[in-house]
């Protein structure tokens, strides 16, 4: 008897759960199901991700959007004061700060010039470091060399300076420098007994010294 309850009781709770499976998953699947491109526009569109959109946006592509928002324009003076005309994105834009990126002395600030990709204060004519189209333009002592591929005013080098230079060629436009000072030659140095054996490891361009002639 007791064995037949047990059996019931089983095929009792099989039937319920079958019955609980045929109701229970039907209803599941009549659920409405979000669709996955509104979800993903839902989070698209959720404020906290607009504010993380607009603080990318700002960090990388900032100067796009500046440009955007200038006024177009031909020339400097349709710009007004302060500002100049960028001629590759024709927009108007503010005149850049020291240190600040630049293509020409325009972009700059008065008292500043574009230097080295970069608005720098102006040097005064004929010293060191000031634009020069020949050595006449420098001071004495001086001459008009590459540096990063501009004409600047360099002071001659001194005794014993490495005075090597290439023939020519792509490194020579874009980096150079001045003879020696009046009175000296560049030539192959001989080393003395106590710098032979450091200079074994130079090489011959490194042996080329400013001397007295």
């Amino acid at each position: 008897m007791h064995a037949l309850q047990s059996c019931l009781t089983v095929l009792a709770f099989t039937v319920l759960v079958q019955e609980s499976t045929g109701v229970i998953f039907p209803w599941m699947w009549s659920l409405p199901y979000p669709n996955q491109d509104q979800q993903s526009d839902e989070a698209i569109s959720h404020p906290r991700n607009l504010n993380l959109n607009k603080r990318n946006v700002s960090s990388s592509a900032d100067f796009n959007f500046t440009l955007v928002a200038q006024t177009p324009c031909r020339s400097d003076k349709a710009c007004g004061r302060g500002k100049y005309c960028d001629q590759h994105y024709r927009n108007c834009r503010d005149h850049k700060v020291e240190n600040a990126p630049c293509r020409q002395d325009s972009h700059c600030r008065k008292g500043l010039d574009c230097r080295f990709g970069k608005c720098q204060k102006t040097v005064k004519p004929g010293t060191v470091g000031a634009r020069c189209k020949n050595s006449k333009d420098c001071g004495n002592n001086m001459c008009c060399a590459k540096q990063h591929g501009e004409s600047i005013c360099k002071l001659k080098l001194k005794l014993k300076s490495k005075c090597f230079v290439p023939e020519g060629g792509v490194e020579y436009t874009i980096d150079s420098i001045c003879p020696c000072e009046d009175g000296l030659v560049c030539k192959i140095a001989h080393p003395s007994r106590e710098e032979e054996f450091a200079w074994r490891f130079w090489t011959d361009y490194d042996h080329m010294r400013c001397q007295r002639i």
